[in-house]
């Protein structure tokens, strides 16, 4: 007897070890046991998300949905979901929040897109959210829109046709006549390029494209000419203004020589100006007595003045 109370005690010790740690395993695989920041956001419809949904960030799994609290305000339901993130991730403060399915048959997650801001959001802070991603939401608007695709446009568009396919019957006889000139007229036009493309023709023709392609050359070597001459003429404004700022002090006292020596000549021109009447003078004389007495070049003897 005593040892069966032993064996049930032993018995009753693994048991309670084993619920303990399949406690622990279930805090740890959902992640209430470990540290972690929690971060707040609204929503006005919580379809498909529940306590313990996913919490992605970019797609990866960093938490999960701890609680939903339904508030009542201005006659409006909105929910406040608490979710719970690995302790320390950065999340910035431009970040937002979305409901998301992978897939069709995927559970939905509640995915956080990271924003570009520097500034990280502080726990316990409320995230931005965005509408919802429902793959059958969206396949269901677009077979709606199909609907009213085709009874909207596609059968009127259909009986449209068949109108027109019944009215073009009785104008097939005149088009066959139409399109029996137009062979025509496109036989004669052929008949007279066949004429102008002649062997002498279509040598020149082959000249002229030679010599077109032998003038687009030479353009492009001009063009490649005047880029070189371009960029010389830079090369020389770049070292003309090099010069200029490099000798700007001498270019400087040059202007001031030059206009003390404008000033000087301005103030000294009617005495230039009377000199060069009295010269004028002088040798239209000489030149005058060259010509009544040429022999005065070679005697150099003043004439006498006769007058006294």
């Amino acid at each position: 007897m005593k040892r069966d109370n032993i064996n049930y005690f032993y018995v009753g010790c693994f048991t309670l070890a084993m619920l303990v740690l399949l406690v622990f395993s279930l805090l740890k695989i959902t992640g209430r046991g470990s540290d972690a920041d929690f971060y707040y956001t609204f929503y006005n419809n919580v379809s498909g998300i529940r306590q313990g949904t996913t919490v992605t960030y970019g797609g990866f799994i960093v938490g999960q949905l701890v609680d939903i609290t339904p508030l009542r305000k201005n006659g409006k339901t909105r929910y406040k979901l608490k979710l719970s993130v690995k302790s320390g991730w950065p999340v910035p403060t431009d970040s937002f929040v979305r409901v998301v399915s992978p897939g069709l048959l995927a559970e939905a997650q509640i995915d956080i897109s990271e924003g570009i801001a520097s500034d990280v959001l502080a726990p316990e802070g409320i995230l931005a959210s965005r509408p919802s991603l429902d793959m059958m939401a969206v396949l269901s608007s677009m077979g709606g829109e199909f609907s009213n695709l085709s009874k909207d446009g596609l059968i009127p568009l259909l009986k449209n046709i068949n109108k027109q396919v019944d009215g073009f019957g009785n104008h097939i006889p005149e088009i066959v006549g139409d399109s029996r000139e137009l062979v025509a007229s496109l036989n004669t036009v052929s008949q007279r390029l066949a004429n102008l493309l002649t062997a002498e023709n279509s040598s020149r023709l082959n000249n002229t494209i030679s010599n077109t392609d032998m003038i687009t050359e030479n353009l492009v070597n001009l063009s490649s000419r005047l880029n070189n001459i371009t960029e010389q003429l830079q090369g020389l404004v770049s070292n003309s203004n090099q010069l200029l700022a490099n000798n700007s002090n001498d270019i400087r006292q040059s202007v001031l020589d030059l206009r003390k020596a404008l000033n000087s000549v301005s103030h000294n021109m009617e005495t230039i100006m009377y000199n060069l009447d009295i010269s004028s003078r002088n040798i239209s004389e000489f030149s005058h007595q060259i010509r009544s007495n040429p022999g005065v070049l070679l005697n150099g003897k003043p004439v006498k003045d006769e007058v006294k």
